[in-house]
């Protein structure tokens, strides 16, 4: 293969998680050229370009009537997501959107139908399951190293965000709560093991109704929780496959974490981290938990920019991306429909499919 050009990408959303990005993206100019970014705070948006590069675009409009950018990626507030996504679409630009790819089913679905009938690239968030650990995993998964897998247990246990989040208000509103914005992460790496949910039997509530924010500029400042900050979801998978899924705005460095186990006919396996690329991965046979090897040196933490590099390949090379919004909007609709049969008292079903991704590494 010759020299591929980079992809031409541009960031919306200059806020805490565009640092990362940021900071990822400009390590590999071979695959992404930064040409700018916007913010609705302008100075902002300046000290990001000035970090990180291209220029500050001082509105959504002007960056996307830019012919130079190729890629979005979509960095905004929960609720924003859906609106960007869907102006970025229509400007004819690929993109690469934060958990969740929305708020509600409807936008959605709508945002992947656009996509599709522009003939442009959805890739969304949660990427994590590209990290090393997470494919060493998934590999000894597919070699069925512990026979055929029957139950699945997976948690993000991600405390109380008022703690170190200069805003946490939003992240507590209606339409988000910790399954939308952490649980994506368990739920990514199930379906990526094991395809589709079919069905989702849900169970949580308001643990901690009023909350104290404790970091940046308005600490000290009380806001009420709009939606469950504790989410179990029960999971019936097309394969066969019976899981728990648990997301929690309270509960933190719990032992049972943010990771997954899984058992079958022949032993377990245990991945310490739905998240990080390094966590350790072990393999139970015979009632003695061990170490596997992972398949390539791990990233230590997560590579922000993952996802991006492999659209810039898969662009250049005709293939679909790993990362896509029908698995995404797969997601979204499990988080949703767990929510709602918490609220209503009985199961629901899925409505929505995917196709499993490739794996990363053979």
């Amino acid at each position: 293969m010759g020299i591929q050009n980079p992809l031409k990408v541009a960031v919306v959303g200059c806020g805490s998680i565009s640092n990362p990005y940021g900071a990822s993206l400009a390590t590999r100019p071979d695959k992404i050229e930064i040409v700018g970014c916007c913010d609705i705070d302008p100075q902002r948006a300046d000290a990001w370009a000035d970090k990180y590069g291209g220029k500050a675009y001082r509105s959504l409009d002007a960056l996307l009537a830019e012919p130079a950018v190729e890629a979005v990626v979509n960095l905004t507030i929960h609720h924003a997501h859906a609106e960007v996504n869907q102006a970025a679409l229509r400007a004819g630009k690929h993109v690469h959107c934060e958990k969740p790819l929305a708020t509600n089913l409807e936008d959605g679905a709508e945002t992947v139908a656009l996509a599709e009938a522009r003939g442009l690239r959805l890739s969304a968030s949660p990427f994590t399951f590209l990290g090393e650990a997470q494919q060493t995993f998934f590999k000894a998964l597919r070699e069925r190293r512990i026979g055929q897998p029957r139950v699945v247990y997976s948690a993000m246990n991600w405390g109380r965000i008022e703690s170190w989040h200069p805003n946490a208000a939003p992240f507590y509103s209606r339409g988000v709560g910790p399954m939308l914005d952490v649980g994506v992460y368990a739920l990514t790496v199930l379906t990526t093991a094991f395809g589709q949910v079919k069905r989702v039997h849900g169970f949580g509530g308001v643990c901690q109704p009023k909350r104290v924010q404790r970091a940046g500029p308005n600490a000290g400042s009380e806001f009420y929780v709009e939606t469950p900050d504790l989410i179990a979801a029960g999971l019936e998978f097309e394969s066969g496959v019976l899981g728990r899924a648990t997301a929690s705005f309270l509960v933190g460095n719990a032992k049972d974490g943010s990771g997954t186990e899984v058992h079958g006919d022949n032993g377990a396996l245990w991945i310490g981290s739905n998240h990080d690329f390094n966590c350790p991965v072990e393999i139970q046979r015979g009632g003695r938990w061990e170490p596997l090897e992972y398949v390539a040196e791990p990233f230590g933490g997560v590579e922000w920019g993952r996802a991006m590099f492999d659209l810039s390949d898969s662009l250049h090379q005709g293939a679909p991306q790993r990362a896509t919004g029908r698995q995404a909007l797969h997601v979204l609709d499990i988080c949703l429909s767990s929510i709602e049969s918490a609220r209503l008292g009985h199961a629901l079903n899925t409505t929505t499919t995917f196709e499993p991704p490739a794996p990363y590494y053979d």
